[in-house]
């Protein structure tokens, strides 16, 4: 679905008349995309791998890029190199000084901004968004309005617990695991 699309389904929804849509067209666009910036952060997590230089420091600058948070690090030979934020936030630090760096990073999503633009999310969850739009647009009314607005919410969420992040469910290989942890040798 589009974002305009999305807006659409929310008037439908709150049995409002969709020629009504230039009069909400601002703040549904403002909260599509609030409900979008969460879905994408806390349940899509989209992962992009970067290509690092570190400085004589370890140093990297990450600004610009649109990572939001760095999931994994390799040096050129694949080993998997430690790294952790930069005091400042705008880049990370590590032991491999003068090095390129694989970098796996979750990304911060794009806002929303066009009529035709569609959601990085499954297909199947963009009528979430018209319930978060939902949510957030009957949440300032009364009682009743409020528990419509608490329905709506609730169907975010169910949507939102069932995306899986992005490198969910991949292979993890553990080496030693059993012999650093088996107790029963140990006597």
């Amino acid at each position: 679905m589009t974002l305009a699309q999305i807006m659409q389904m929310a008037l439908r929804q709150m049995d409002e008349g969709e020629a009504d849509i230039s009069e909400y067209d601002d703040v549904f666009r403002r909260y599509a995309n609030e409900g979008y910036q969460l879905a994408m952060r806390d349940a899509a997590k989209p992962r992009q791998t970067l290509t690092l230089k570190t400085d004589k420091d370890g140093y990297a600058d990450t600004q610009g890029m649109g990572a939001a948070r760095i999931a994994a690090a390799y040096d050129a030979e694949g080993n998997e190199v430690f790294v952790c934020p930069s005091p400042d936030g705008r880049g990370i630090r590590t032991d491999a000084a003068k090095k390129t760096l694989t970098v796996i990073a979750e990304m911060e999503p794009c806002m929303l901004l066009e009529d035709m633009d569609v959601p990085e999310l499954p297909e199947w969850a963009h009528g979430a968004l018209a319930d978060y739009i939902c949510y957030r647009h009957l949440s300032g009314g009364g009682l009743t309005k409020q528990k419509q607005a608490q329905f709506f919410y609730s169907m975010y969420s169910q949507t939102m617990r069932r995306i899986r992040p992005q490198g969910m469910g991949s292979v993890t290989g553990y080496r030693n695991l059993y012999e650093a942890t088996d107790v029963r040798r140990r006597r």
